[in-house]
């Protein structure tokens, strides 16, 4: 009796310091945000069925609010069209659908995604180089908030009740608001979080330094020699030879890299930037998004970039009412 009296002591004793110090732990997907492109973040935790909604709070992620979530009707990572598993990675929402529209494009049958839906950028560049197929991934409500309580009820996608998908759009800025999928949270001390920060910020910042003092050997050695694919100028060694030229030349172009974010999985990170381009030959602004893997080394090397244009004010969100009026 003494015996099982001092094992239940130590248990809660432990579950004490643990709720004590549980604010000290952060989750290993969300290491560094921005007030561009991921002032708020979704992170979906397939094996609770929960979604937590974090804002950017000086870089770092503070907790929202949770939300109870349904996914696919299968488990596991979505690798082909119609296998009704929920895709694990990192993406971005990119459009909403109202129910109006859904019920204009699909009839009846629209009804079953309640209130409207957010499309997610599944499959990214990581999925198609793993050869996965399917789309129509979206972040939706239900016409039935019973099937939120089942888990596991979806072709895919994620399923929030209908009052919860209002309240998260609410924080939701197309093209600037990502959606971090993952089968379990990992969090970490603050110690080991600030760790993976620093190994992730310091090669990008590394990247962009040897990028804007044209030092080509560094810049081209982040770079994974191997796995690298640009959708132009195809593998790593036809891009080598591509940016050699461009670093030739006798222009030294400005480079200026603003609102830096950085997500990771256990598969890969994924690094969003803004970058401002000008030099005698090009002059762009854009969202720069950089997928990395680690090597056999384990440094982190990029294996692939994404360009797209962006207005270049950077306006202050607010949080509204913006995609649901009434």
């Amino acid at each position: 009796m003494k015996k099982f009296i001092f094992i239940t002591c130590i248990m809660l004793i432990n579950s004490v310091c643990f709720a004590a110090t549980q604010d000290n732990y952060l989750p290993s997907n969300i290491l560094m945000l921005d007030d561009k492109f991921s002032h708020h973040v979704l992170l979906v935790e397939k094996a609770t069925h929960k979604l937590h909604l974090y804002e950017n709070s000086g870089s770092y992620p503070k907790l929202v609010k949770t939300f109870s979530t349904a996914t696919g009707k299968f488990k596991g990572d979505k690798s082909i069209s119609g296998d009704h598993k929920t895709p694990e990675g990192i993406y971005t929402i990119y459009d909403f659908l109202s129910k109006q529209e859904l019920l204009k494009r699909h009839g009846k049958y629209a009804e079953i995604y309640g209130s409207g839906a957010f499309p997610m950028d599944y499959p990214n560049f990581i999925d198609r180089r793993e050869g996965k197929t399917g789309g129509g991934i979206w972040l939706h409500s239900t016409d039935d908030d019973n099937r939120i309580s089942k888990g596991l009820d979806s072709r895919g996608c994620v399923v929030v009740q209908n009052q919860d998908l209002k309240d998260i759009s609410q924080f939701v800025e197309l093209n600037h608001t990502p959606i971090i999928v993952v089968q379990d949270i990992f969090y970490l001390s603050q110690s080991t979080w600030d760790r993976n920060r620093k190994e992730l910020n310091d090669s990008v910042q590394k990247w962009a330094r040897a990028w804007q003092t044209k030092d080509f050997e560094t810049y081209i050695n982040s770079y994974d020699q191997n796995r690298f694919h640009d959708k132009k100028h195809g593998n790593y060694n036809s891009y080598k030879s591509y940016k050699k030229a461009v670093f030739s030349r006798g222009d030294t172009p400005e480079i200026k890299l603003d609102f830096i974010s950085i997500m990771a999985t256990n598969e890969y990170a994924v690094v969003n930037l803004q970058q401002d381009y000008r030099s005698p030959v090009i002059n762009d602004i854009g969202k720069k998004t950089l997928y990395l893997k680690k090597d056999a080394n384990y440094d982190w090397k990029i294996v692939g970039e994404v360009w797209s244009s962006v207005t270049p004010e950077s306006l202050a969100f607010t949080p509204s009412k913006r995609f649901f009026k009434e």
